[in-house]
This record gives C-alpha cells, structure tokens and sequence, in this order.
C-alpha cells in the first residue's frame, strides 16, 4: 500500500520569526480526507562540546513550553537562507558558551519532533575547546548559564529526569560511544 499522504490545501495560521504553522487539508491513502497541523521551522544546530577534561558542555536556559529550565547542549536555529553549518554551530558555541573548537565534525540529523515538526536538527561533535577571543553576541531575549559535567554526573541528570530534552539525550548517548570506542581501542 502506498501510505503518502496528498495535499489538496494549505492554510498558513501563523507566521512568526521561529515557526511557521500551516492547517493542511490531505488525501489520504484509503481516499478520504483529513487535516493535518504542521509546524515548520528552518532547522537548527546542536553541538555536543566536550572539554580537555573530558566534561561535557552544557547551558541552562528558560524553556517557556515547559515553564522550566532545561539543561541542554548549545544549541541554535539556521538564520535564513543561510545553510553553512560549520558556520552556524561555530557561531552558536561561541554565542552560548564563549568557546571555540579546533575540531568540529558533523555526526548526524535527525527530524526533532516528526509528528507535528518538520524541524531538522543536525548534531557536530566539538573539541579542543578554547576561551573565544571575540565574543559574539547573544540573542537579546536569551538569558542562559553554563555548566560542565562529567560523563556520570550528565548520565545522573539523563536518569533522574533533570534533562529530558532529545537533542542532548543524543548527544549524551554518541558521547558514550565515543568512549566505548576509546576503551576498546585504546
């Protein structure tokens, strides 16, 4: 059975500087019809940063949907037309976390909420952290704190609940990868 679903219309209900939400009217494959409320978003960095003493580099920040801070990876959207991602976690580590990394390599993307968001996310992996000579600026409305854990104090705060958010979650989860390998090569 082929399970695409055809758009017969599309009503955009909101369009702001972040997201964009469209009411689609769709075909579906048995001929019906239905709606479906989508969420679109230009996508965004995410960047698991590790330290010269092995600790991961996280910020703590305000989350309005979830009335909380949340611990998370630095992280930041796609300005634009602008598809240079080297660029954009660059500026995103430097804007977050005033560091900067000899070594930054794509891992991989991953859509961040496939249900509703078409929100691509795509995650590099930082090291050879050092203090930035120019500081970028932040974003005017963000208010954040950084703060460096251990791999069994990020594990601790993954198991307890205190970070529940994806990115980081996959991050954390490659990292502990990353040492496996370490361990079983080196």
């Amino acid at each position: 059975m082929n399970l695409e679903e055809k758009v017969l219309s599309e009503e955009l209900i909101f369009k702001g500087h972040v997201i964009e939400v469209v009411n689609e009217t769709v075909k579906l494959p048995n001929g019906e019809q239905s709606n479906r409320e989508i969420v679109h978003h230009h996508g965004a960095v995410g960047i698991l940063a590790i330290t010269d003493e092995e600790k991961i580099v996280l910020v703590n920040q305000w989350r309005a949907p979830i009335r909380k801070t949340s611990l998370e990876i630095p992280a930041g959207k796609i300005d634009g037309d602008d598809h240079n991602l080297i660029e954009t976690a660059t500026r995103e580590l430097n804007e977050e976390t005033r560091y900067e990394a000899k070594h930054l390599a794509e891992i991989y993307g991953f859509h961040s909420a496939i249900g509703f968001a078409d929100e691509y996310l795509t995650l590099f992996y930082a090291t050879g952290l050092e203090n930035v000579d120019n500081e970028l600026p932040q974003d005017i409305d963000e208010f954040l704190n950084v703060v460096e854990l251990t791999f069994n104090e990020v594990q601790a705060k993954i198991k307890s609940g205190e970070i529940t958010d994806v990115k980081t979650i996959l991050a954390v989860n490659h990292w502990e990868i990353e040492r496996l390998k370490g361990e079983l090569h080196g």
